[in-house]
């Protein structure tokens, strides 16, 4: 990997990343999965959740999204780091120093990439409990979920980025790319599944690129891969590579 690259994800983890927020960014999943697993779980009158041919508990399934989601999550930090640099100067001084801005771009997605899967490990450690007897972790589908992890960051991270090059205010910031996460959120699988809900939103849930993710993600825990699986991880990566290209042709507009 090129040493600039790797100097500015160091910079980012170190100086960059506010670590009150990553601490909330594994808190946060592990309550929602005991508290909101459980208690909707007894709603459902302890019936499962079918995840292809397999079918698992609610907290199993509510876990399994939640890794996805959390992806998504941590990705607001490379908007968030874009925005801070530009306001205190650290862009321009980034620039005057031998970093390109596609490098610049590529380590804040880095960045996220790393925070995500540290996040992502540290719930399924915690979820344990959950996926008991649920769970069916298969090298393939290690695989499958590392791939819907990177592919989850890739687009959630080229997205923040975009949005932090077109907004001059934190706040502007920060309203914008809570909407669109809320609407990321609930209209996909990473809480409920798609199987019988309305017709029009389970349209919005696979035009939403969370729901490819998490279900990638629930495929590879629960050894759920099938055609159906393959054809997701296209429409991810077809997502994924527009979307780091819109967020370098931003970057590129930027005025230093």
């Amino acid at each position: 990997m090129n040493r600039s690259i790797i100097l500015l994800v160091y910079r980012n983890l170190v100086a960059s990343v506010d670590k009150i927020f990553f601490v909330w960014q594994i808190v946060f999943p592990i309550i929602y999965i005991f508290i909101a697993g459980y208690s909707y779980s007894a709603l459902l009158g302890g019936h499962g959740v079918r995840v292809g041919e397999a079918l698992v508990t609610y907290p199993a399934y509510l876990s399994a999204g939640m890794i996805g989601f959390n992806v998504m999550n941590s990705s607001t930090v490379a908007g968030s780091i874009i925005w801070n640099d530009r306001r205190n100067g650290m862009f321009q001084q980034i620039l005057v120093m031998p970093f390109t801005r596609v490098e610049y771009i590529i380590s804040n997605v880095l960045t996220i990439m790393l925070m995500g899967f540290a996040s992502a490990s540290l719930i399924v450690l915690a979820g344990i409990p959950t996926m008991l007897g649920n769970a069916d972790i298969t090298p393939a589908g290690i695989a499958y979920v590392i791939y819907g992890l990177f592919a989850g960051s890739l687009f959630f991270g080229s997205v923040t980025i975009i949005i932090s090059t077109r907004l001059k205010s934190s706040e502007g910031f920060n309203v914008i790319v809570n909407s669109v996460f809320l609407f990321f959120s609930f209209a996909s699988s990473a809480f409920y599944p798609a199987q019988g809900v309305p017709d029009s939103l389970r349209t919005a849930f696979y035009v939403n690129p969370l729901t490819y993710v998490v279900d990638i993600t629930r495929a590879g825990i629960f050894n759920q891969l099938a055609a159906a699986t393959n054809t997701e991880v296209i429409v991810i990566s077809a997502a994924s590579a527009g979307a780091f290209l819109l967020a370098v042709m931003s970057m590129m507009r930027v005025k230093v």
